[in-house]
């Protein structure tokens, strides 16, 4: 029997599937509901905020910032809290309100839904005038500054660079008021200023001291009624770099107080890093709190006229990296070795002893004399070195009589009277 027939049938029936494949190849495919809701994203703000939502919901975070970014753009500004908050999360403060003020000027956001304040970016929203807006705003009360009945020995002008670092502040100023030791002491506080995060730009390592762009606060200090500032800003480790006390935005009282010792001059009781004590670590340097070397008792107490009615002297790891041992004059660990320790009593007559003599602690204007002398700002290193003369600091008058010397590194200014060399420079 022949086959031929089937074999035609076989043809037939390919030719037939084939066919009908051209044809459903023809027909125009359904997007299933992820690729239309992606499709739609591109030009509706609704849908690119749920497709953000969906992809942080799957644990994308960059896809979910792109696309919230995106809504934002495309009007939908409840996708700007989403937006800020996981930039923030990738990049840090600083960082998100340097992108924020670069999309404003653009005009490709709307602020309608954006607190400015919690960035810093005091510019781009409020007026930066003597009848403090943002207070009024938040519903607080203009800030007056802190004035004890002691008087100002010494004043210190604090700021904030957002509303995290001007809020705590208020709590600060408040807790130390309060607090039995520091705020007996005659030391003010200035009202506080706001200055946009953006300008001062401080760094936000975890690992390092932060630090900031200080020529930015000059004008804070040309009125040449505070000696010290303090500063809220950023996050990493709090320091204190000649005349500038460093706070991270949330700073503890505890931490304040121990960083407002350094002003001075009493140094840290745990190991400093080797530059650090390398410097420190002299036995031609007398500080309140620390001998280096048991020979130096004599000197010590010869210069600060005391010692501790119950002296113990107790080796601390200050030198640990230096070739000298370092002891400090009382037993307790305290809060110069733990912050969050106690202020011995002792320490404390020592900071009243030399709040006798203001004129000898190191103004904040003549360290940035130094930096702008350095940076070949000439006028600016004239106008602050004037300034610093004016609170009677010694080495300005000094510099300002011998105006053809080179830049003279700041000093510490336990140690220094008129008359001697200056001793070695605090870290820079």
């Amino acid at each position: 029997m022949s086959s031929k027939p089937n074999v035609c049938l076989f043809k037939s029936q390919l030719a037939g599937f084939f066919a009908l494949g051209l044809l459903l190849g023809c027909q125009p495919s359904v997007p299933g509901p992820e690729q239309a809701l992606m499709d739609a994203a591109h030009t509706d703000g609704k849908a690119a905020y749920r497709l953000a939502q969906r992809r942080l919901a799957q644990q994308e975070s960059d896809a979910a910032l792109r696309w919230f970014e995106h809504a934002w753009a495309l009007g939908q500004d409840e996708a700007a809290t989403p937006s800020l908050m996981l930039r923030q999360r990738q990049t840090g403060k600083l960082a998100t309100a340097q992108w924020l003020e670069l999309e404003v000027q653009a005009k490709r956001l709307s602020l309608s839904e954006v607190d400015l304040a919690a960035l810093g970016l005091w510019h781009l929203t409020y007026q930066q005038a003597t009848d403090w807006p943002y207070w009024q705003q938040v519903g607080l009360t203009d800030q007056p500054g802190w004035q004890p009945v002691q008087g100002c020995q010494l004043t210190i002008q604090p700021i904030a660079v957002n509303s995290v670092a001007a809020e705590q502040w208020l709590r600060l100023q408040a807790e130390w008021q309060q607090d039995p030791q520091l705020g007996q002491l005659p030391v003010c506080f200035r009202s506080l200023q706001l200055v946009s995060s953006t300008e001062l730009a401080c760094s936000e390592d975890s690992d390092s001291r932060i630090g900031c762009d200080y020529h930015q606060l000059i004008p804070y200090i040309r009125d040449n009624q505070a000696q010290q500032l303090l500063i809220l800003a950023g996050r990493g480790k709090a320091s204190y770099n000649n005349g500038i006390i460093q706070l991270p935005e949330r700073a503890e009282l505890s931490l304040l107080r121990h960083e407002f010792l350094h002003i001075f001059r009493f140094m840290d009781e745990y190991a400093l890093p080797a530059a650090a004590a390398a410097e420190v670590c002299q036995p031609d340097q007398i500080y309140p709190n620390i001998l280096i070397g048991k020979q130096q008792l004599a000197a010590y107490q010869q210069h600060w006229g005391r010692l501790p009615d119950a002296m113990v002297l107790t080796p601390v790891d200050t030198c640990l990296h230096s070739p000298y041992q370092a002891y400090r004059l009382i037993s307790e660990s305290n809060s110069m070795e733990f912050y969050q320790l106690d202020l011995p009593d002792y320490y404390l007559q020592l900071v009243r002893q030399q709040l006798q003599q203001p004129e000898l602690l190191m103004p904040v204007q003549y360290y940035l004399a130094y930096k702008a002398r350095i940076h070949g700002q000439e006028a600016d290193w004239w106008r602050l070195m004037q300034l610093a003369e004016q609170l009677g600091y010694p080495d300005a008058s000094r510099l300002l009589s011998q105006r053809e010397l080179a830049p003279t590194a700041p000093a510490p200014a336990v140690g220094h009277r008129p008359g001697l060399a200056a001793p070695a420079a605090l870290s820079d």
